[in-house]
């Protein structure tokens, strides 16, 4: 599997198991990293996963940027904003062994919430900057 699957795998496995995203998200936790049609709201989605090779000789190590969004229709700007803060603590609280790499660095680097232009809805945007090595043989 590659490091770019294995990370995001352990991500959202993060994420959808975690109890506080699960009392915003439903049971089900409406965390979303492929299309869905339709989804009840709220709901967070995958919106972006760069990944780049660093460390010395190119390959050792990659730096994952990751960006959810959030989108909320009937909590308004609160309920945005408690979504964000849940997908945070998950993220924190994150258990990365079954990622299958070492992760050397998981962080929070940006979240704001916005009102949407049909002025009904919300949005929510989140970035996590995860750094991974290659597990020691």
């Amino acid at each position: 599997m590659s490091a770019e699957t294995a990370v995001q795998a352990a991500l959202m496995a993060a994420l959808r198991t975690h109890a506080g995203v699960q009392a915003i998200f439903g049971a089900n936790a409406r965390v979303y990293d492929d299309e869905t049609e339709a989804p009840a709201f709220p709901f967070a989605r995958l919106e972006r996963h760069e990944c780049r090779p660093m460390g010395a000789s190119g390959g050792e190590a990659q730096e994952h940027i990751v960006t959810m969004a959030v989108s909320s229709r009937y909590g308004g700007l609160r309920e945005a904003k408690e979504a964000l803060a849940a997908l945070r603590l998950a993220f924190e609280g994150a258990d990365w062994s079954e990622a299958g790499r070492h992760i050397v660095l998981a962080y929070t680097t940006y979240a704001d919430a916005m009102r949407q232009f049909d002025r009904r809805a919300f949005r929510g945007v989140i970035r996590f900057r995860i750094i991974s090595e290659e597990e020691a043989s």
